[in-house]
């Protein structure tokens, strides 16, 4: 399941409001949030102001792909509510109302008709009772969707159609009373004590009664003892306590009952299907005194009714103007409690998309008895308080919202747009009308000429448009075959109409190329053929008509290969089994037809369980995930375009992902034989835009939505940026490494007489590259110049050019103007950003694909709160008063509002626009305008040719050393500044980035977007202090898991044993947090092994290795309704999160003792998770390189100090080696910012986090580095009797990894060092090859180490001393691998030297103040052992105190004869010894 990219979407609404066709409504319990439910799957968010009585559209809910059934609140939590809908397909969705954020999904069998949602006793959350086409109440938890418990019948179980939930007085259960479908009413008793999860409930009483099919039931909350039943013929009163019908009314002709409510103790409405709602009152009559409270208990009551005792009607409600209505309105009655009493609403929502509602004043008795007294009656008539609809408030926005082809002038009442497509390839966007035009634009200049102002509103050919005129009549559907596979001719653009035709058109001319009438009805969608097909078919179109054909078009023949035109039912979804040549056509009535497609015979017609093996067969065997992609315009999932669109966009750029992934490291390793692909990418490439037409339904005009993919985005801007350099040029800007891993490679492998023609051939050639390079790309831009004789490719056509519009609208919407005044002059003037003409309408992508889109007609600061208005007041002048609203309420949402919204919408903004800040920061400061930009390129490429610009590179640095401080300062103002500059601005509430988002993001694919997410994650924990801290912890740290068996080895073992076993899972202390115990399942769905019973409570540490948090659910994507392990993926990702969260606050405020991260079980479990993930072997649940391990690995190298103590240290060394085994093969710098293969990323990462292990914890890092290379020499020694492949273990992979570190610390860490001079030599000659010590000296091969006087390397003799802190000297013989250690002097050895023949060694302590002269002899004919003896020791003069504290004043010792050695002092002093 790869992680998604970071995706913001914007909205082009257009001038026409989209239909609303509502079917449900639902008025939050606090009276300030208004949902409509549609009937074609969209959800409308209003806001509610009830002193003003305004309610505005806020916004558009995208996700369900059916019909909307019912909603219900879903409660409270961390400061926004909830709501659960639920369509007719079984969708459930969970929606954080703030932002429309789609929380859950669930999908299932059960199709609810109705959810009631309680707060029962003793519980801290709402509870969801539904109903539904089961026979059962099913109970849901509202955040996770997941069924608590279930009410069941014994006695004849049937669908519940309606249901109540009360509690009595003076007890402490709840009585649920239910209606079935066939009559009976039952009756169930629960309180939370009593509820097992998974286990049903069984009802306590039964009766059957007179009512079928009941819509709904009440009972009244005044006196508990009346219950009202409505059904579509009549509503009918009950005595609770018995159940006997005290009375009933019937329907007027014409009508029918809907459901119904008490307003009072005797007083009821009831609503109907025609849009009217009728007020009783209840017979009264019989009663005596004051039992008018509690009509019930009269016994007068129960007599048989008489005439006068029936209700009376006293009054209608409806609205003014009465129009018939096509469906059946959405109704909700509403008691808001109030201090001066109950305020009473209706509310209703028709199929037009107007939402109506009434206050019902109460009517006095006394007015009662005047309406009964006037003959014939006239009932009480009750207006509407309230009437709007999105077209009112759409009519009512001056200027009318934006839409895309808002530019073409000369147009009074332009005609609909009713298809779109987008050409990523040409930058082009393709809008049919329904006048039968085509319109083709430039996209992103015309969306820049909408969006934002500039220079371009006066440039004459800005986005001018290509007409395309053909069809009669609306223009159905668009397909552009080149973008799906390039067999097709990149300049053929597909059209289906209503008139039955299809046309291809050269889009560079506007020519029509051919026009195919072939079918018999209005063509409704195009398709292209996978891949696999033949020859001929491959260069066919597919097209489904509305005459229930399916037709093959070639393209290249101009003719019809295949018309399947015998289906009697309509088309539902075309297959392909190309390897067969058949072509499979479903049809709604479930059959499937089988043609052979070279012959155009029918094969034969399949039915019930065969067809759908055959369609699921069909899937199994697709070649590709894009072989049966639609156009624009396809009828699948017309409800739901976001879902498809997403998947598209996901697999379109793991593609370009991966390749430029690769392409960087090609370059990265310098292969001469690639250059072809490092350099044409264009086809691989995908553009950081994707527009997608949306409608709510298939009668409405196209609104747009536009997805700026912010990785593709960055991927592109880096490759262009890192294809002008030469690896040279790579090297010198530290984003790649090569020469210094390729010299640490040669020095860990055995020399050979040609090792040093190697290597200088490779510095040669690092040299060489960029001429090279050049010449390639001159004759490539010569190649690519003389072109094919086709039309020349429009100006638009620039993929770099159209990559910085793209930037350039994306950072000018995104960036908060006004709060920073000089930062906005920098901004216009430097960087190249434009200030928006409007503001903007965001949208949100969260789990599954599903979509929220803001409104135009919704600002996110309140009239009451917009601050004074800041224009110059000639210019105001000159504009119409709404252009300077407009701009009014422009500049305050680009400056605060954009930042009040929601949490989430701030973390993926802050997210996409640090990201790209930090892109062009780091491209050696560029700039989003063109012409500039341009500049900058070609200076790029002559400053690697020519080297004489001094004055002009002068000026050009100076140039970029500005542009680096704007992109600096804006970068500051978004991470640091902004919450008090927004709130400084007059905004009530800054609403911050979410910590789990950034945390899911600490490890992501893109370098920049992970840099963006670690600099905001840090400044967040900053910003909330100990406290803010401090709660964090408490949320997450429950779901940490807790270890208690010993950590697996991982892949570090030396013995060749088989795989270690993943711990057992223990108990678990902590409170799981679903009613289920936690499963180890995969993640595709396998189940697993379940523990029964429920007996312990356990939990496998096996978080969920993707951490990306708009995730989709791969498991629900393949019709997954198994609710388990969809819990379980969700609970592992929670767990990942919480190991990422608690291991960067242990990180980077651990070591604060207040933080609780002390030596205390917090910093225990947390290190414990980490080094799981290090440690773990790979398999199917934590593959080797994830998101997650990546983290993991980062974080114990950024929180060493904390962790250490409960690490096994020398373990994880071993993993992260093995990790970064091959890190002079795979991986950059840090500093590299294209995305890698997860090999290389785990390489570089773990590369890095040992360079900070090192430098936090040297001495650790070494002691236990020297322990790990002797077990490896004794290993070695017994390497055969052991049967151990040596060359297989980490420590011999891992050499030059090893030696780039200890580099490192001799370069940074050299106090340390001189501690460890013994160990460091072990390590050091572990490392290099001593075959490059035969021939040169140790200050050739590896000279940081010789600038100790304490290490001496004699040629002659092969042997290398080093002094240790203790005194001793350790002598190493090369020639026979071996090491003698000397116990030399009482303290620190000072300084070593060997003479130059090699027959004495001169040894210097500081702390004895003493140098002593040792020979070395080997005993008879070199046989034996060899002894080292002390032959002389003078005493010295003492060193100053001032001099032994600097370690660079040290005294050395040096050799002027064979016998003769100089001891030398830093202040130039001298004394000779002879030895």
């Amino acid at each position: 399941m790869g992680s998604l990219n970071l995706v913001v979407p914007l909205v082009m609404w257009g001038r026409e409001a989209p239909t609303h066709d509502i079917s449900c409504i639902l008025l939050t319990h606090d009276v300030r949030i208004v949902v409509t439910g549609s009937r074609d799957g969209q959800i409308c968010v209003w806001d509610f102001d009830p002193p003003s009585l305004k309610l505005t559209p806020r916004c558009l809910l995208v996700g369900h792909t059916a019909c909307i059934t019912c909603l219900a609140q879903g409660g409270n939590a961390r400061g926004t509510s909830f709501i659960v809908s639920s369509s007719e397909n079984g969708e459930m969705c969970t929606w954080d109302l703030r932002d429309g954020r789609c929380v859950e999904v669930l999908r299932s069998a059960n199709v609810h008709s109705s959810m009631t949602a309680y707060q029962m006793l003793n519980v801290s959350d709402v509870r969801l009772f539904c109903v539904g086409n089961y026979p059962e109440i099913l109970v849901y938890d509202p955040h996770t969707l997941d069924i608590l418990f279930s009410l069941a019948a014994r006695i004849q179980p049937d669908w519940i159609s309606a249901l109540h939930i009360l509690r009595p007085p003076r007890r402490n259960d709840e009585v649920v009373l239910g209606v079935t479908t066939g009559g009976w009413v039952k009756v169930w008793t629960v309180s939370e004590r009593e509820v097992r999860p998974r286990e049903s409930i069984f009802e306590h009483e039964s009766k059957v009664i007179h009512s079928l099919n009941a819509l709904c039931l009440v009972c009244c909350t005044y006196n508990q003892r009346t219950v009202l039943i409505v059904s579509q013929d009549d509503w009918q009163i009950y005595d609770a306590g018995d159940f006997s019908q005290l009375c009933r009314v019937g329907v007027q002709t014409g009508e029918r009952w809907m459901g119904g409510d008490f307003l009072s103790a005797d007083r009821v409405i009831v609503w109907t299907d025609m849009g009217r709602a009728y007020i009783y009152k209840l017979p009264t009559k019989l009663l005596r005194g004051k039992a008018i409270s509690c009509i019930v208990e009269s016994r007068a009551f129960h007599n048989k009714q008489v005439e006068g005792d029936n209700p009376v009607m006293y009054g209608t409600v409806r609205p003014q103007s009465e129009e018939q209505l096509v469906n059946a309105p959405a109704w909700q009655f509403l008691t808001i409690p109030l201090e001066s009493g109950a305020e009473k609403l209706l509310m209703r929502g028709d199929c037009e998309g107007q939402v109506m509602l009434w206050r019902l004043a109460d009517v006095s008795d006394h007015q009662l008895l005047q309406i009964n007294q006037v003959q014939p009656l006239q009932a009480l008539n009750f207006p509407p308080t309230l009437n709007h609809s999105l077209m009112k408030a759409w009519a009512a926005m001056i200027p009318p919202p934006i839409g895309v082809l808002d530019q073409l002038v000369g147009e009074k009442n332009p005609p609909r747009i009713t298809a779109s497509l987008f050409l990523p390839l040409q930058g082009r966007l393709a809008c049919g009308r329904e006048d039968g035009s085509i319109i083709l634009v430039p996209a992103t200049e015309t969306i820049m000429l909408h969006l934002l102002h500039g220079k371009h509103h006066h440039y004459h050919n800005w986005a001018q448009p290509m007409v395309l005129r053909g069809h009669q009549g609306r223009v159905n559907c668009l397909l552009y075959p080149h973008g799906e596979s390039s067999r097709y001719d990149m300049a053929h653009l597909i059209s289906g109409g209503i008139d039955f035709s299809i046309n291809v058109w050269d889009m560079y001319t506007g020519n029509l190329v051919h026009r195919f009438v072939v079918q018999a009805g209005q063509v409704l969608q195009l398709l292209v053929p996978p891949p696999t097909c033949t020859p001929r078919i491959q260069n066919c179109i597919c097209s489904i008509s509305e005459d229930h054909s399916v037709a093959l078009l070639s393209i290249k023949e101009c003719k019809l290969v295949l018309l399947a035109s015998k289906h009697l039912y309509p088309v539902l979804s075309v297959k392909w089994r190309p390897e067969h040549d058949f072509l499979m056509v479903a049809t709604h009535d479930g059959s499937v037809y089988v043609w052979q497609m070279e012959t155009g015979h029918l094969d034969r017609v399949l039915q019930g369980v065969t067809a759908e093996e055959v369609l699921g067969a069909c899937d199994e065997h697709s070649a590709s995930p894009g072989s049966g992609s639609g156009g624009a315009g396809s009828e699948a999932g017309l409800a739901n375009p976001a879902v498809h669109l997403f998947r598209g966009l996901r697999h379109r750029n793991l593609a370009a992902i991966r390749h430029a992934a690769q392409r960087g490291i090609q370059q990265v390793l310098g292969e001469q034989n690639n250059y072809q692909d490092i350099h044409d990418s264009s086809k691989m490439r995908t553009c950081p835009l994707m527009i997608q037409g949306l409608r709510t339904n298939k009668q409405d005009a196209n609104s747009h939505v536009l997805f700026f993919d912010i990785e593709a985005l960055i991927v592109q801007l880096l490759s262009d940026e890192y294809t002008l350099m030469s690896p040279g040029t790579l090297e010198a800007n530290e984003l790649i490494m090569s020469s210094q891993y390729q010299r640490m490679s040669v020095l860990t492998h055995p020399a050979s007489p040609e090792a040093a023609k190697k290597i200088a051939e490779f510095f040669g050639k690092v040299k060489d590259k960029a001429g090279e390079m050049e010449k390639k790309m001159k004759e490539k831009d010569k190649h690519d110049g003389s072109g094919s004789g086709r039309v020349q490719i429009p100006r638009h056509l620039d993929v770099t050019a159209q990559t910085l519009q793209i930037g350039q609208m994306l950072m000018s919407l995104l960036h908060s103007w006004g709060l920073d005044p000089s930062l906005d002059i920098t901004c216009e003037n430097i960087l190249g950003l434009l200030k928006p003409r409007v503001p903007v309408s965001y949208g949100l992508i969260s789990k599954s694909g599903y979509m929220s889109l803001f409104m135009p007609t919704w600002h996110p600061v309140r009239e009451a709160d917009m601050p004074p208005m800041n224009l110059p007041p000639d210019l105001a002048a000159e504009l119409p008063p709404e252009m300077v609203e407009l701009e009014h309420r422009t500049q305050v949402f680009t400056g605060r509002g954009h930042w009040e919204v929601s949490p989430a919408l701030t973390t993926h903004h802050l997210l996409a626009l640090v990201s790209v800040a930090n892109t062009l920061q780091d491209m050696n400061a560029a700039t989003l305008i063109p012409e500039q930009e341009r500049r900058r390129k070609i200076h790029i490429q002559s400053s690697k040719t020519n080297q004489s610009l001094t004055n002009h590179e002068d000026e050009f640095s100076r140039q970029q050393s500005v542009i680096k401080q704007g992109w600096s300062t804006l970068t500051a103002l978004h991470t640091v500044l902004l919450p008090d500059c927004v709130l400084d601005a007059g905004a009530p509430a800054y609403q911050p980035p979410m910590v789990e988002i950034l945390a899911r993001r600490w490890q992501d694919r893109c370098q920049e977007v992970r840099e963006a997410a670690q600099a905001l994650l840090k400044t967040e924990l900053s910003r909330m202090g100990p406290e803010g801290r401090q709660k964090l912890v408490e949320i997450w740290s429950p779901h940490l898991p807790t270890h208690t068996e010993p950590l697996p080895t991982g892949p570090t073992n030396y013995s060749n044993q088989e795989a270690p076993h993943p711990p057992r899972p223990e108990h678990s202390t902590t409170k799981s947090t679903s009613g289920t115990p936690s499963v180890n399942a995969a993640t595709n769905g396998s189940s697993g092994n379940t523990s029964s019973g429920g007996t312990s409570n356990e939990r496998m540490m096996e978080p969920h290795p993707h951490l990306d948090e708009d995730h989709y659910d791969e498991e629900m994507d393949a019709g997954e309704t198994c609710r388990e392990v969809v819990a379980q993926s969700e609970g592992r990702r929670k767990q990942a999160t919480a190991i990422i969260l608690l291991g960067v606050i242990g990180a980077y405020h651990g070591q604060d003792s207040a933080e609780g991260f002390g030596l205390g079980n917090l910093a225990m479990q947390t290190s414990k998770a980490l080094a799981y993930l290090v440690l773990a072997p790979s398999g199917p649940k934590l593959p080797a390189h994830t998101p997650l391990r990546r983290a993991a690995i980062d974080l114990i190298g950024r929180g060493f100090p904390v962790w250490e103590p409960y690490l096994d240290v020398a373990k994880v060394l071993l993993a992260l080696l093995d990790f970064c085994a091959d890190t002079d093969r795979l991986a950059p710098s840090m500093k590299y910012g294209l995305p890698l293969i997860p090999e290389a990323d785990s390489c570089r990462t773990a590369s890095n986090a040992l360079t900070l292990i090192a430098e936090a914890r040297p001495p650790a890092f070494i002691t236990t580095m020297a322990r790990e290379v002797a077990r490896f020499n004794a290993l070695q020694q017994n390497a055969q009797s052991l049967q151990l492949n040596i060359y297989n273990t980490v420590l011999h992979r891992a050499k030059t990894e090893i030696l780039r570190v200890m580099e490192y610390l001799i370069v940074h860490k050299r106090c340390h060092i001189m501690d460890l001079m013994v160990e460091v030599m072990e390590i050091v000659l572990h490392c290099v090859d001593s075959g490059h010590l035969k021939s040169r000296g140790l200050s050739e091969v590896f000279p940081s180490i010789c600038g100790f006087p304490q290490v001496s390397h004699c040629p002659h003799t092969r042997r290398i001393a080093t002094g240790a802190k203790n005194g001793s000297i350790a002598m190493y013989e090369l020639r026979a691998y071996k090491c003698q250690i000397i116990a030399a002097h009482g303290s620190a050895v000072t300084a070593l030297a060997f003479s130059p023949d090699g027959k004495y060694l001169a040894s210097y302590s500081m702390g004895d103040n003493k140098l002593s002269f040792w020979q070395t002899s080997s005993g008879m004919f070199g046989l034996g052992a060899s002894q080292t003896k002390c032959t002389k020791t003078f005493s010295t003069v003492p060193v100053p105190d001032i001099v032994r504290m600097n370690p660079q004043r040290l005294p050395k010792l040096v050799w002027i004869s064979n016998k003769t050695v100089v001891h030398m002092m830093a202040d130039g002093t001298e004394h000779r010894f002879n030895a």
